[in-house]
């Protein structure tokens, strides 16, 4: 219950940023292709397991390099997963916290080492509940790092 009230409530504030960001006009808009591979610390096992994800996303910065990204795709071992986050640009650099639906984690995520079609990404994850309820891999923690495909530029 108290996992499923601090997800909407954090939903919530995630929307109503989203939306009030939708007020001011949009600078740029960009959809991804993304893949990750990482190591998940699984509430029920005593030692990390490997994952991997590919997603699909898009990326709206308004002109005050204020960003809101939502992501979602398919991924081992969970076999669905997203992401939606709020952050910030700093020069070519993309810091954005968020939270994962599921498996439910918050998360921090940055880019870097830009190249010409996309952008290498690296974040870490927890859930702060902590909670072991009967869900299959559900995480306790995630770290990862994967490569960002930049699908189309709008300015």
């Amino acid at each position: 219950m108290k996992k499923t009230f601090f997800s909407s409530l954090l939903l919530l504030f995630i929307f109503q940023t989203s939306n009030a960001q939708k007020s001011t006009s949009i600078s740029s808009e960009n959809s991804f292709i993304e893949w990750n591979v990482g190591i998940a610390f699984i509430a029920d096992e005593n030692f990390p397991f490997p994952g991997t994800s590919v997603l699909w996303g898009k990326t709206h910065v308004n002109e005050n390099d204020i960003i809101f990204e939502y992501q979602a795709g398919f991924a081992f071992p969970s076999l669905i997963t997203g992401k939606i986050g709020v952050g910030k640009m700093f020069g070519s650099t993309k810091v954005i916290a968020g939270i994962r639906p599921f498996p439910f984690n918050v998360f921090l995520q940055s880019s870097f080492a830009a190249r010409k079609n996309g952008y290498w990404i690296a974040s870490a994850e927890l859930n702060p509940l902590n909670a072991k309820n009967n869900i299959s891999f559900e995480s306790k923690a995630i770290v990862n790092v994967g490569y960002r495909w930049s699908l189309n530029v709008k300015k």
